[in-house]
């Protein structure tokens, strides 16, 4: 049987990946919100705040330190309680250990009631707002991202 005749296959041409700015902002905002429901804080101060509960967050706040210090059993994890000495010097009350806050879970359940209704509307409302807005701006984001594509960088608008 004789061969057919084929045209040769060109190689798949591969696109290097890009970042998209838009989709990057998207997600923090929605990060934001889901760290201020759950944890009382804003996603910049649950990743990089040293203070924790003692700090400038307020009693409420459970950072990202907190957590890792009381998963692998270090000091100050695990939310908000903490053990504090009381009594004892010229009070006449011997020193005993008072614990001061609530425990992870029901710091966590507070601060969904305090913060829930606010962190529910805002992961509807965001992805909502950038839909609206992506289309909004479809024209002048095609330019700025042609721009980009010709100068070689890695991300899209």
């Amino acid at each position: 049987m004789a061969r057919r005749k084929t045209r040769k296959s060109k190689p798949r041409r591969t696109t290097t990946k890009t970042v998209n700015l838009f989709n990057v902002a998207e997600s923090a905002l929605i990060a934001n919100a889901v760290t201020q429901g759950f944890f009382n804080c804003s996603i910049n101060d649950f990743v990089f705040s040293k203070d924790g509960t003692s700090g400038a967050l307020g009693a409420t706040a459970i950072t990202a330190r907190e957590l890792i210090a009381g998963i692998t059993g270090g000091v100050g994890g695990f939310g908000t309680s903490r053990v504090v000495r009381a009594g004892g010097g010229s009070t006449g009350v011997r020193p005993y250990d008072q614990t001061i806050g609530n425990s992870f879970g029901v710091q966590v359940k507070e601060n969904l009631v305090d913060n829930g209704g606010q962190m529910l509307a805002s992961l509807i409302a965001i992805p909502i707002a950038f839909r609206v807005g992506a289309k909004l701006t479809k024209k002048p984001r095609a330019v700025v991202n042609k721009i980009g594509k010709m100068s070689g960088l890695p991300m899209r608008v």
